[in-house]
Formats: structure tokens, C-alpha cells, sequence
């Protein structure tokens, strides 16, 4: 601005002719544009200045920012997946021992006699001996494939087809003695060993005592009172052929409980076999001298 004012007065002078008018208004238009150019240079620069601060700055807080999230990305790297690894193995181990521990427990479980089985067997136990269910003990229950029909009902001479029964061998406590039982896997089928002696008391009933004496009576031609029941044995008869005293019989299993009975006769003894309710009284065949 002063150095506006100093022309001044030469501009009042340059009045006075139309070229001085002309060559000081072409002066006062060149002089108003290199200040307005130099301000907007210094404005510029301002500008650029503060954009160079701003970015620098700005780049500086970026990097900064860079450098702590590498930093971080390098300090999660470090640690997070190789716990996020020891997580993932650890996990594995578990369910590798879970797996493990299911496939033993299933093992388990299916060599353990189900519960509704075993009640079966200790139910038959207690009729068949009289003794009450509390006071009997499954003491074994051993998971086992019987090959055929006849090895699960205890034959002696089976043949050796194979048509498997799956299931278990049990035995039982009564009281002194120990009673093995074949069982098929659902429980339908439960079997004694036809060598225990079991249900029938081993005193023979006074009523099939009295059938056996009046037989051997009628045959004998002996007076009742003059004979003598010696011996009364509880037995399982394996099948009708032996029950009959049959001599050559098949291996068939079909048991019959009963007694064998020997009756004193004069001076020679008679063999009987009764069924268990008395209802089949078979006299030995070899007895001589008896009536049929």
C-alpha cells in the first residue's frame, strides 16, 4: 500500500497526457497483479506448507499406527495360534479318549447281564429250590456263543452243527451249592443244568410214596405193609428214553424231574422212576419176577 501512495502523486501528474494516462494505468494493473499473484503464492505455500505438516503428521500417526498394529499382529502371531494349536490338539486328545473311553464302556455293557435277565434267573432259582430271592447270589454271568441248541441245553454228545444261540453262562449261589444256568440273550430261554438238584424236595411226597408201594404191591403180590421205600434220589431224567430205563438212547434233550426210587421187595429191590407230580411211575424192566 505504500508503495501505491508514492505513485500517486505520479499518477496525478501522468493525468496530463493520454499516454502517461495509458502507460499508468498498464503500470497500476501490473503492479495490482503481482501482489495478488505473490499473495496467492504465499497463500500457497501456507497451504502447502500446512499440507505437508498435515500429511507428515498425518503419515506419522499412520505409521505409528502401523508399526502398533504390526507390532500387535506380530504379538497375536506369536501367541494366539500357537495357543489356538495347543487348543486344538488338546481338544483332539479329549475326544480321541472320549471315543476311547465310549468304545469300552459299550464293551463293557455288552458282556454285563441285563438286569430283567438275571431277575429271571434268580425267580427261577428261588422256585425251584425253595429259597427265598434274597438270599440267592449270581456270583459269574460270562458272555458266550453256545453252537447249537444242544450244547445250550447241556448235552452231553452234541453234533457239531453250528447254528449259534448268543448269550450267557450264570451261575448261581443257593445256599452250599453252585447252579449253572444257560441263558439266550433276550432271556426267553432260560436252562438248568439237568445235573442240579432243584426244585423237587428231596423227601419224596408221602402221595407219589403211597402210588409207588401200591404198584410194586400189585406186581409183587406182596401185602404194602410188608414193604419198604430204601431210597428216594431227586434226578433229572435227560429225556423220556432214559426216564423208561431205555438202554440205547439218543442224545435227545428233553429233561424230566423226578426221583429215582428203589423199593425193598421180599429180599430183592425194585427201581422206580416217577415223574415229578407222580403222574409216570416206570418200574425197571429187568426186575424179574415182577407182574407188568
Amino acid at each position: 500500500m505504500k508503495d501505491i501512495n508514492k505513485l500517486y502523486p505520479a499518477s496525478i501528474k501522468a493525468f496530463k497526457s493520454p499516454k502517461s494516462i495509458l502507460l499508468t494505468l498498464t503500470l497500476t494493473s501490473l503492479l495490482f497483479s503481482g501482489l495478488g499473484l505473490a499473495g496467492n503464492n504465499s497463500a500457497a505455500a501456507i497451504s502447502s506448507v500446512e499440507q505437508t505438516s498435515s500429511v507428515q503428521q498425518t503419515s506419522g500417526v499412520e505409521q505409528t499406527s502401523s508399526v502398533q498394529q504390526t507390532s500387535s499382529v506380530k504379538q497375536t502371531s506369536g501367541v494366539e495360534p500357537t495357543s489356538s494349536v495347543q487348543q486344538i490338539i488338546q481338544q483332539i486328545q479329549l475326544n480321541s479318549q472320549q471315543k476311547i473311553q465310549i468304545s469300552q464302556n459299550t464293551n463293557q455293557l455288552s458282556n454285563v447281564l441285563p438286569r430283567r435277565v438275571a431277575n429271571s434267573i434268580l425267580r427261577d432259582a428261588a422256585k425251584r429250590s425253595g429259597v427265598p430271592i434274597r438270599e440267592l447270589e449270581i456270583t459269574q454271568a460270562t458272555a458266550k456263543t453256545f453252537s447249537n441248541p444242544c450244547v445250550f441245553k447241556f448235552g452231553e454228545v452234541c453234533t457239531k452243527e453250528f447254528n449259534p444261540i448268543e448269550g450267557w453262562e450264570v451261575v448261581v449261589r443257593v445256599r452250599d451249592d453252585s447252579w449253572t444256568y444257560h441263558v439266550n440273550k433276550s432271556g426267553s430261554q432260560i436252562v438248568v443244568d439237568p445235573k442240579v438238584s432243584s426244585s423237587q424236595p428231596s423227601a419224596l411226597p408221602k402221595e407219589i410214596e403211597n402210588s409207588i408201594l401200591r404198584d410194586a404191591s400189585k406186581r409183587s403180590g406182596v401185602a404194602i405193609d410188608e414193604l419198604k421205600i430204601t431210597e428216594a434220589t431227586p434226578t433229572t431224567f435227560s429225556n423220556p428214553c432214559r426216564f423208561k430205563f431205555g438202554e440205547i438212547c439218543t442224545q435227545e434233550f428233553n429233561p424230566i424231574k423226578g426221583w429215582e426210587v428203589v423199593v425193598q421187595v421180599g429180599k430183592k429191590s425194585w427201581v422206580y422212576h416217577v415223574n415229578e407230580s407222580g403222574s409216570q411211575i416206570v418200574l425197571d424192566p429187568k426186575i424179574s419176577g415182577a407182574k407188568g
